[in-house]
């Protein structure tokens, strides 16, 4: 059979029984200048221009998805010599074609044609690039894998690059960079297939062609997608030079009639024009970018953005900032205006030597710059300080301890150059000391900065009395409501107490200032002092204050029955206050004495009386069950009997009204096979409602046990899932 023929039979085919399967989705909604800045580069510099779509943008160039398991690519551009939603498969047709049928004329990819070049398709635009190297991922694809292998029917495609240090063969001197990286041959079909450089090739091909390449038929992926064969997933990578101006053409194109498509697919955001360098400032031992005369020199270390392009030396060059007051060659050793990253290393210091001048000037700046080509980098720059090392002091206020408690002292260090290494008469080595003493005395620290400058801080350590916190006494509520408990404190401010409110610990009260300290007391119980520390030392507590109401309620409070029951109830059995006196709920009630139907929840009384007090009592209500499955009143049967002998036939389940229930969800029921035989969503479980016969496709089911799953919809918006197993019986 011809190949004319063959691709008018299989043309037929194609239209007549290609089917949307799980395969590589294709659409065309984005124009390529979307598609180039939006889906192809990487990183957040976008430095492209002039993009230029070749061939139909409508039908031969688009975006594709779901390839990751298929090209091991996921996502990207696709480039096409046909119609691109050929590419999702699955593979019905071994000929899948959509022919234009016009001649091309393009003189880069005549070079690589064997013939006569159709349906040239692709996209080309200007970058510039900020690493020395540029790569990106693409996949090649086509249906004249197998049978047209070595033939004049051989489509072609090629990344044509050109620009400033590159000398290829092509138009405007452009190499092609689409090569096998271990031979430098051009990626086509002639050169990966199933006979040549075949760890690059993955087959796909239909018992028809296999037959007529003699080979086993063995596709990869006949389901997911249409092209016969197609590469692995390969890196396109070529040098340039930083911030210049550069061109591609990413171009396909039919080779000796327009029929049997191919396209190229290329991978989102691999298009990686690097992101530069970063440079940083430092001083070797300390944490800030200070570097001092006869102390400590500085440095300047050099990192790649994209430490993944390490193939190649990265120079940089650098200017010096007119901001800087630090003088190259006075103030420091003379550097050089430009430095290289070795290949195969990430990053590369530049050190700087500071020069002793013994003149006090104060510090120095000297800052880097290096100058970015790209409107979207900022000239980068980082900035190193020079100084001078100078003496410095250890202040150290005395304080007073209580004998036999462990305080601590942490030195106040006024100038020097961090870090610091601290020798306290004790032996101790740390910046805070954590000790006790039983008399007066003084504590000595020596201080050692980075520079080896010592200072030495003595400190006065005076003994006090044990200081207390005292609460005590009997208030009203209602004559304390504004201002609280007196708390009397001893010792030296700040104070810090923890309390409780009958046996309910309180979050603690820090950074009193004033004596006695007024605590608030909303509640009527008793309140006791937990803990109390002054400014030095960790106090005693003694006494407990009790807050009491003029009135007297005695109430019964019925807790709801489940998270979701709203079957709770507060009722006031007696009220006795000073007359005439008046109360209410902090929700809308019928009858103030008798709040019925509560969920869960607080539900608070206030209540004013006839001398003008208000009063507040909260009482919370908690569900008895927390379980919310066993709240829902379901019944599900476990066992049933569908012998047609009107009792116990169905498998039915059942709930009682106000039971919470919105709806069913779903109903399966699996066998111990795990095998659905029976299902039905969203439906209402009124009187049973669900009638299931124990039948699967009409038949019935043996005798066995068979497992439920049940979604339930509540009222309150939420799902609950209920699942058992149930016997069928015969």
């Amino acid at each position: 059979m011809s190949r004319f023929f063959t691709f008018l039979f299989f043309l037929i085919l194609t239209f007549n029984l290609y089917t949307q399967e799980e395969g590589i989705p294709t659409k065309n909604n984005l124009g390529v200048e979307e598609l180039v800045k939006n889906v192809f580069i990487k990183g957040n510099c976008r430095n492209v221009s002039n993009i230029t779509a070749i061939g139909s943008e409508t039908i031969s160039i688009g975006q594709f998805e779901n390839g990751g398991d298929i090209i091991d690519i996921n996502d990207g551009i696709i480039l096409s010599t046909g119609d691109i939603d050929l590419a999702e498969g699955p593979n019905h047709s071994s000929d899948a074609s959509f022919a234009f049928n016009i001649t091309s004329e393009d003189a880069d990819l005549n070079v690589l044609a064997t013939s006569t070049l159709f349906d040239a398709t692709g996209i080309e635009f200007d970058f510039i690039p900020l690493d020395n190297r540029v790569t990106f991922r693409y996949v090649f694809a086509s249906e004249e894998y197998c049978e047209f292998v070595g033939s004049t029917f051989n489509d072609v495609f090629g990344f044509f690059v050109s620009g400033p240090g590159i000398n290829g063969t092509f138009d405007n001197n452009a190499i092609n960079v689409a090569k096998l990286a271990l031979t430098n041959e051009d990626v086509s079909i002639n050169n990966v297939n199933h006979l040549s450089n075949e760890n690059f090739y993955i087959d796909n091909v239909t018992n028809l062609d296999a037959e007529n390449c003699m080979i086993t038929s063995s596709p990869a992926a006949e389901d997911l997608i249409e092209y016969d064969g197609y590469t692995v997933a390969l890196t396109a990578s070529f040098q340039v030079i930083p911030c210049q101006t550069y061109h591609i053409r990413l171009i396909i194109g039919d080779v000796g009639d327009a029929n049997l498509d191919s396209a190229v697919f290329l991978e989102t955001n691999s298009f990686d024009l690097g992101e530069g360098v970063n440079v940083q400032a430092e001083v070797p031992g300390t944490d800030e970018p200070i570097a001092y005369e006869s102390c400590v020199d500085g440095q300047f270390v050099f990192t790649r953005n994209d430490p993944s392009s390490l193939n190649e030396d990265y120079t940089i060059t650098y200017s010096i900032n007119p901001e800087s007051e630090a003088i190259n060659g006075i103030d420091f050793v003379e550097i050089p205006l430009s430095v290289t990253i070795p290949a195969g290393e990430t990053s590369v210091v530049l050190p700087i030597t500071i020069l002793e001048d013994n003149i006090l000037e104060g510090p120095e700046k000297l800052k880097l710059d290096i100058m970015y080509n790209c409107d979207c980098i900022d000239p980068s720059n980082s900035e190193l300080i020079i100084d001078e090392a100078t003496d410095f002091s250890v202040n150290l206020e005395p304080i007073n301890v209580c004998p036999d408690q462990l305080f601590s002292i942490t030195p106040e260090i006024i100038g020097g150059i961090a870090p610091y290494d601290f020798l306290w008469e004790t032996g101790a080595n740390t910046e805070v000391l954590e000790t006790s003493i039983t008399t007066p005395t003084q504590m000595t620290v020596e201080v050692i900065d980075f520079c080896g400058i010592s200072s030495t801080g003595i400190i006065d350590l005076t003994i006090q009395e044990i200081p207390a916190g005292f609460l005590m006494g009997t208030y009203d509520l209602c004559e304390i409501s504004e201002s609280g408990i007196p708390v009397q404190l001893e010792g030296f401010p700040p104070w810090n107490i923890s309390y409780s409110i009958n046996d309910v610990e309180q979050l603690p009260i820090e950074n009193i200032q004033t004596n006695p300290f007024y605590l608030s007391a909303p509640l009527e119980g008793t309140y006791e002092l937990t803990a109390f520390e002054d400014a030095y030392c960790e106090g005693i507590v003694e006494g407990a204050a009790e807050v009491i109401s003029s009135f007297v309620i005695d109430t019964n409070v019925i807790q709801p029955s489940c998270v979701n029951s709203s079957n709770g109830s507060v009722e006031i059995i007696q009220l006795d206050a000073v007359a005439p006196f008046s109360f209410g709920w902090d929700i809308e009630t019928e009858d103030d004495y008798l709040l019925e139907d509560l969920i869960a929840g607080t539900y608070t009384l206030t209540l004013i009386d006839g001398d003008g007090c208000s009063y507040e009592r909260a009482y919370e209500l908690t569900p008895i069950s927390e379980d919310l499955k066993s709240c829902i009143p379901i019944y599900v049967p476990n066992i049933f009997s569908p012998n047609k002998d009107g009792v116990n036939d169905t498998f039915s389940i059942f709930f009682e009204e106000g039971s919470g229930v919105a709806s069913i969800i779903s109903l399966q029921i699996f066998s111990r096979w795990g095998e659905l035989v029976f299902e039905q969503s969203n439906f209402i479980p009124i009187n049973g409602a669900t009638e299931w016969k124990g039948e699967f496709k009409g038949k019935p089911l043996d005798m066995d046990i068979y497992v439920y799953q049940i979604l339930i919809a509540l009222e309150d918006g939420e799902t609950l899932l209920v699942d058992g197993d149930v016997m069928l019986l015969r």
